[in-house]
């Protein structure tokens, strides 16, 4: 297989909050010539207050990928075929995705976040011979200093 290189995204993103919740739309674009490809992501999340030092905000959103980025990272092409891979042209796909966020703020300085989320691949990723699983999982755990 050809290796397949991350690229470079450049793009767009607005945010809008109520009392209710926040949206945000966010467009990206390859502009590493890479993938050429683009995408656009929507989501959804409500960050909730419990005290003074913790926060928790569950979230939902959806993630448009067009054909090129869809073909370009989960594409196999002719030249890449052999007998239990087979030939696939990616097209375009969207993926949902849903987790929670956590944040322990120990003083006005220091927090801890941890995250999870899972992501439902879309059929067209899901379809191509690089791609054993119908979801993607993921675990967060980070710091902030806040200066």
């Amino acid at each position: 297989m050809s290796e397949r290189e991350g690229g470079f995204w450049a793009g767009a993103k607005v945010e809008w909050e109520s009392e209710l919740f926040e949206v945000s739309a966010e467009w990206l674009t390859d502009v590493s010539g890479n993938s050429d490809g683009q995408r656009f992501d929507l989501g959804l999340e409500k960050t909730w207050e419990f005290g003074e030092h913790i926060m928790l905000t569950p979230y939902v959103g959806a993630s448009w990928q067009d054909d090129k980025n869809v073909d370009y990272y989960f594409g196999v092409r002719d030249n890449e075929v052999r007998f239990d891979r087979p030939a696939y042209k990616g097209e375009s796909a969207t993926n949902i995705e849903a987790g929670v966020r956590g944040v322990y703020q120990f003083d006005q300085h220091h927090s801890v976040l941890v995250g999870v989320e899972v992501t439902s691949l879309a059929d067209e990723i899901k379809d191509s011979p690089l791609v054993d699983r119908s979801t993607q999982n993921a675990v967060l755990v980070g710091y902030l200093y806040t200066f």
